[in-house]
């Protein structure tokens, strides 16, 4: 009997994981299409290029305001001048924008979702080659992370995780200079390959040859772009000031939002993020330099983006994406806690405050958590228990706050940017529509910090086993 399920279950899962994958996506699109906010990160990329190419400032507020607010086939974003919505990319990533810029926006939007689907679809296989298990239950573990929130916004995650893909592969096989190219993808999120990239230097010198020599490729290409002065803006206005435009949000996971919401001033509670943010690439590099990662040092490259969404100034779910490879790393190679490991995976890939903004995602919570509890819980059992651990959990944390309320409410911005930077509208915008100020937000957000921290905690735990 129980061959027979398995030889039917082998036949149904591509499938099954295709129509899963292509639900969550309709869902998470129709939501977009109706905001009228399709392709809309895309489109202030997409300027941000179109800007640098007619010499303009790409960091400033009027050129790229004029160039979102023109007119596209419905759904496409566009915005009502003077509203601009901010394109904080470096400029080796703007760079890479230039050649979509070149095209009408709407080719340049399929093109786009184009590259984005080859990246997922190769960052799916290498890290199934890397030995983190069947492309499909990979597919899954990605779904609402990486398909469902980035492809309808047309964002960056899909690229660093195909960077970061490659690097696990490229190391374990040591292919050197493969890990370079891999740096360079994973460095669209900058935050991410930073850690990336200290951990590749951090296994030895070959690799950080490679990593040294894709920094200083990506520093070039930044002064060809916008220049050292435009470098220089990026680094000491335009990062802070975006980080403080979304400090109110409720989108934000990150330690400052955390440490603001409890009350403390925005200077300090950011300084604070930036803090934790260094302190977890030092774990970062330890992690590379233990026993644990000299045997496998590909299990260096995937932890790095799991230490670095730890705390930090600015965590969206962009970011903590990057962290599901090794969550998935954990989950196949431990053994130790293995409900555990899988509890946590399930938090990660299941976001509940992106479930509840998309009301129809609930009925398929189930679905993944049944999936992947099956998968890396390695059983049937352990599929139907997590399905009904999720139902019951996602049910008590969704009744306390429609009793308790969110506080969603417009709040006055936290202080007044300069009218040139686009990030004083987008502050003005956060705080009119993703400011929460109820208690319920934290116990919403609860399972996804409960899936970052005990992934981070579980990688230390197996780089001190290894090393004892």
């Amino acid at each position: 009997m129980n061959e027979r399920v398995l030889r039917l279950w082998s036949t149904v899962r591509a499938p099954a994981a295709l129509l899963l994958i292509a639900i969550a996506f309709s869902f998470a699109g129709a939501n977009v299409v109706r905001g009228r906010f399709a392709m809309g990160d895309f489109k202030a990329f997409y300027c941000s290029a179109k800007v640098t190419l007619a010499r303009e400032d790409p960091y400033s507020a009027a050129p790229l305001a004029r160039c979102e607010a023109i007119g596209a086939p419905a759904p496409l974003f566009v915005t009502n001048f003077p509203q601009v919505l901010p394109a904080p990319l470096p400029g080796y990533a703007i760079a890479a924008f230039v050649p979509f810029a070149l095209l009408p926006f709407p080719a340049a939007c399929v093109a786009w979702l184009v590259a984005l689907l080859a990246a997922t679809i190769a960052a799916i296989m290498l890290l199934s080659r890397t030995g983190l298990g069947d492309p499909w239950d990979l597919a899954i573990a990605l779904t609402l992370l990486v398909v469902a929130t980035s492809f309808p916004m047309g964002e960056l995650p899909p690229v660093a995780l195909f960077g970061i893909a490659l690097c696990a592969w490229a190391v374990k096989h040591d292919r050197v200079w493969l890990v370079g190219i891999g740096i360079a993808l994973s460095l669209f999120e900058p935050q991410i390959g930073a850690a990336v990239a200290l951990c590749a230097i951090a296994l030895g010198r070959r690799f950080a040859v490679a990593a040294v020599a894709a920094l200083l490729a990506l520093g070039v290409l930044s002064i060809a772009a916008v220049g050292i002065a435009g470098d220089l803006e990026y680094l000491r206005v335009v990062v802070p000031a975006h980080v403080l435009a979304e400090l109110p949000s409720v989108l934000q996971y990150s330690l400052s939002w955390a440490l603001f919401r409890l009350g403390m001033a925005p200077p300090l509670a950011m300084l604070l993020g930036r803090l934790s943010w260094v302190a977890m690439l030092c774990v970062s590099v330890w992690f590379a330099r233990s026993p644990l990662a000299r045997r496998r040092p590909e299990a260096a490259l995937l932890a790095a983006p799991a230490f670095a969404v730890v705390g930090g100034p600015f965590l969206h779910l962009d970011q903590i994406a990057l962290a599901v490879p090794a969550a998935v790393w954990l989950s196949v190679r431990s053994e130790r806690a293995q409900w555990l490991r899988t509890a946590a995976l399930i938090a990660l890939c299941v976001p509940l405050l992106y479930v509840f903004s998309i009301i129809r995602l609930a009925a398929m919570l189930p679905l993944f958590a049944a999936w992947l509890g099956g998968a890396y819980g390695r059983s049937a059992i352990a599929g139907l228990r997590a399905a009904l651990a999720a139902i019951v959990i996602a049910a008590g944390i969704a009744a306390i706050a429609v009793a308790a309320g969110t506080g969603s409410a417009a709040i006055a911005p936290l202080q007044t940017l300069p009218s040139t930077l686009p990030q004083a509208s987008w502050s003005a915008f956060v705080a009119a529509h993703y400011a929460m100020t109820g208690w319920s937000v934290w116990l919403v957000k609860a399972p996804m910090c409960f899936g970052i921290l005990a992934t981070a905690a579980g990688l230390v735990a197996a780089a001190r086993s290894t090393a004892s």
